[in-house]
């Protein structure tokens, strides 16, 4: 049944039946003015009743986005039931600028995605939100995601999940520390999960002990490392100094610094 139903009719629960039209402006439902009294510039509204019983229904969607990297939907289609490992089925729904609804069958598959991250395809990560009425794909930044942060060399007796949150709180929203790290089956470095601000320069590194420790953040391919912000490298960083040219006198060449 699920391959033959629609998005829209998965997420309604129901084989969608097409309504009578009406006319929304007469009953009060919708108003329609102009900015500036101009037509070309019309402006709708829905009264909130009817806002909220359009929304009831798409509350149960997820919005994912691969971060740093364009994916198609077919790809994705194949890939997400693997990665998530869900008991029942999904449907996708493309909704533009790298944006994917995605609706569940079961509500334990939606908590386990929601909960279980982060979440990685092709060495990427895969953002998780639950849909809201703001939602817009066209005006819609990703500002924070979670991530894999490593601490390499890290002393082992600092193998200890309250240390290791309270290090990881300096980064960004501490979220848990990995198994293998807990039970030390791995010694080459502590690994924890943490929210971090995309907006905001990382920490490269930390103090403990009267030692510096660095800072790895596993999958984010564009770290700058001039300002520590993501979503650019090096030479497209709008921070970083840039060459200025100075002439050493009348005549001579100029020479850049």
């Amino acid at each position: 049944m699920s391959q033959t139903m629609t998005f829209k009719e998965k997420v309604l629960g129901a084989p969608a039946m097409r309504p009578v039209v009406r006319d929304l402006i007469k009953e009060g439902v919708m108003t329609l003015d102009f900015e500036g009294e101009d037509r070309l510039l019309p402006k709708f509204s829905i009264t909130a009743p009817t806002l909220k019983q359009l929304c009831e229904p798409w509350e149960q969607c997820l919005v994912i986005k691969l971060l740093g990297r364009d994916v198609g939907f077919l790809t994705l289609r194949d890939r997400l039931p693997a990665l998530w490992k869900v008991q029942g089925g999904l449907e996708l729904l493309d909704v533009s600028h790298g944006y994917f609804m995605v609706k569940f069958d079961l509500e334990a598959d939606r908590e386990r995605v929601m909960h279980g991250g982060p979440w990685m395809l092709f060495d990427h990560y895969l953002i998780v939100r639950p849909w809201s009425p703001e939602f817009v794909a066209s005006a819609t930044k990703v500002d924070s995601t979670l991530v894999w942060v490593r601490f390499p060399g890290l002393g082992v007796m600092f193998y200890d999940e309250s240390v290791l949150l309270t290090i990881a709180s300096a980064i960004g929203k501490p979220v848990k520390v990995d198994l293998n790290t807990l039970n030390m089956t791995r010694g080459r470095f502590a690994r924890v999960c943490v929210e971090i601000n995309l907006n905001e320069p990382v920490v490269g590194r930390f103090f403990l002990n009267g030692v510096w420790y660095n800072v790895e953040y596993e999958g984010l391919h564009l770290l700058c490392s001039s300002c520590g912000c993501y979503g650019h490298i090096l030479r497209n960083c709008p921070h970083a100094a840039r060459p200025v040219a100075k002439a050493n006198g009348v005549g001579e060449k100029e020479v850049v610094e």
